[in-house]
């Protein structure tokens, strides 16, 4: 007969906290734990960002989640900042950081939690590697009074496990990415990960010798050198703005040589609230050769068929006369593509558009 004492309900739970470190899939478990420890209907594990808000939630709670972010209740109350505020290393309750009247007035718990039969909860943050804090949010019934300080106690002695397992998911997901630039290095090519602030994450050696050169690494978002393509830049991390593949020219001045900057999300990692990855920047340098095809230019710079045939025209030094007549439309319309060509290749003048494609194409 084994002699080896029955493990603890708590001593399980920190394995299965362990164990959701390496397997994410387990995490939903992990929550529903906690919550039955404060007597709550359920736990939010929030990634505190409010502009892109990503979660992992109890079963029971996916509904509010859901409707926390599509009613844009991220910025009414002060909940998560006197949270943050606190810097409190366990678990905190409201009466730890709200008065009586603070409490009654705060539009998040009055407006949206209350009528949900919610109210009452108990939450710790803890900051990540990839400069997001991650918030345990646990939340209890209204009608069930606020959650015991008896509570707190057992949850403050898992805060350790859970933070060691939430730093673990957060370096494991950062190697991830990290391989994915590195893996492009060796097929010569600069890469770099930008998180859901539009800041840098993380780079192979190549992107990291375009700085400052042609790439800045500002604190407030990653920019260009160039003002014409950090303006498109600008435009495709647009706040609030679902983000979405782009190319974007670059024409830098001087002997610096052009290049296309690709922004592809990270339709993986984009909910993961460990990573913090948002989108993959690639830079594709540009070589003297012959003008690329109309094909390359539209996969280049987003044209349309029709706007690439322009492109390459003006490159070849032809007039806007000769390109209506060969194209067989007036000269309003290949002005208007002119125009739209402009746009997406963030040039203004015919010769800056004839330099950046003439005598161009792809590194090889």
């Amino acid at each position: 007969m084994s002699t080896k004492a029955a493990r603890s309900p708590l001593e399980a739970l920190k394995d299965l906290i362990y164990e959701a470190a390496v397997v994410p899939d387990q995490w939903p478990d992990v929550l529903d734990h906690l919550a039955r420890i404060a007597g709550a209907e359920g736990t939010i594990l929030l990634a505190a960002d409010m502009k892109n808000l990503r979660w992992l939630s109890s079963p029971a709670l996916d509904g509010l989640m859901e409707d926390f972010a599509s009613g844009g209740w991220a910025k009414v109350g002060t909940r998560t900042q006197k949270l943050l505020d606190a810097r409190h290393a366990g678990f905190i309750l409201e009466e730890d950081v709200y008065s009586a009247k603070e409490l009654e007035n705060d539009g998040l718990i009055r407006d949206f939690l209350r009528p949900r039969g919610l109210g009452w909860g108990t939450a710790t943050a803890f900051p990540l590697p990839t400069g997001d804090t991650l918030i345990f949010s646990i939340e209890r019934r209204y009608a069930d009074g606020p959650v015991p300080r008896a509570a707190t106690e057992i949850l403050d002695s898992l805060r350790p496990h859970l933070g060691r397992a939430a730093l673990l998911s957060a370096r494991l997901k950062l190697e991830r990415v990290k391989a994915a630039v590195e893996a492009l290095e060796m097929l010569g090519l600069p890469a770099a990960i930008l998180t859901h602030s539009s800041t840098l994450q993380t780079a192979n050696a190549l992107f990291a010798q375009l700085i400052p050169r042609i790439v800045r690494d500002k604190r407030e978002r990653i920019t260009f050198a160039s003002p014409r393509a950090d303006a498109l830049l600008a435009d495709a991390l647009g706040a609030g703005r679902e983000l979405e593949s782009r190319s974007i020219p670059i024409l830098p001045d001087g002997d610096a040589p052009a290049m296309v900057a690709h922004l592809i999300p990270m339709r993986g990692l984009a909910r993961d609230i460990f990573a913090g990855s948002a989108l993959l920047m690639v830079m594709t340098p540009v070589m003297p050769t012959q003008v690329p095809g109309a094909e390359l230019l539209e996969g280049l710079f987003d044209l349309t068929a029709a706007e690439a045939r322009i492109a390459r025209g003006i490159a070849g030094g032809l007039t806007l006369s000769a390109l209506a007549a060969a194209q067989g439309v007036s000269l309003e319309t290949i002005r208007s593509q002119v125009k739209a060509t402009f746009a997406k290749t963030g040039v203004t003048r015919q010769v800056d558009l004839a330099r950046l494609i003439s005598g161009f194409g792809l590194a090889r």
